[in-house]
């Protein structure tokens, strides 16, 4: 942690654009802002749609499945840089603000990967405790909720902090659609002051956000597995 406190100081020091007026100091504030709004708005819908999906697979209805597991393949096999255009431009064409359809775009995105995390966090459980579960009389969804779930939580948690991790980065191509980010501000104050500064300061913020979040993913995990 020291080191790494030492290499996030040095970065600062040396890749901070001392020309910044008060007013581009603030926006670089308000573009980081705008970076962490559109991550936690698109994991929340992410993880409330990709549960849906995932358990919704579960139930093994075959037309539902085969619906679920296209939506899942559509998403993931196709790049995030085109699902957001087509919300930002022709979904929600007629929305003024392209956070809220940027949001959408990346909570759908994610969904598909949080739907992938459920599914192989259940997955994992032995399917002898289903088993032992129906047999004692519980019904599916009982069963779910009171013994395979509480088991899968462990492999799940940790990964959907990974996905949040992911998002974070990945919300770097909101400039495309006109959203002022972190990343596209920074490139803006690139041309404005004839320097490359102000992507390496970026560049040194994403790493310090990312290792933090790492930090509390093991704390998150150590905190699970204190009990096996």
């Amino acid at each position: 942690m020291a080191f790494f406190l030492v290499v996030v100081c040095a970065g600062l020091y040396f890749t901070y654009p001392v020309e910044l007026t008060q007013a581009q100091k603030i926006s670089y504030l308000t573009s980081y802002g705008i970076t962490l709004i559109l991550t936690s708005g698109g994991i929340a819908i992410g993880i409330v749609l990709g549960f849906i999906l995932a358990f919704l697979r579960f139930l093994d209805i075959k037309p539902i499945r085969l619906i679920i597991d296209e939506y899942v393949d559509i998403i993931r096999g196709t790049p995030i840089v085109i699902q957001l255009m087509v919300f930002v431009f022709i979904i929600f064409a007629t929305w003024s603000n392209n956070i809220l359809s940027a949001i959408f775009a990346l909570g759908l995105n994610s969904s598909a990967y949080v739907a992938e995390i459920v599914r192989s966090g259940i997955n994992s459980v032995d399917r002898g405790q289903m088993e032992a579960a129906r047999a004692m009389g519980l019904g599916y969804g009982t069963a779910m909720k009171e013994i395979v779930f509480p088991q899968a939580i462990k492999n799940i948690l940790p990964a959907l902090a990974n996905e949040f991790i992911s998002l974070f980065k990945e919300t770097s191509v909101v400039g495309l659609v006109a959203i002022t980010d972190l990343t596209f501000f920074s490139k803006s104050m690139q041309a404005a002051l004839y320097t490359v500064q102000p992507i390496l300061f970026a560049a040194v913020l994403y790493y310090a956000s990312v290792k933090f979040f790492s930090f509390l993913v093991k704390m998150l995990e150590s905190r699970l597995n204190r009990n096996d």
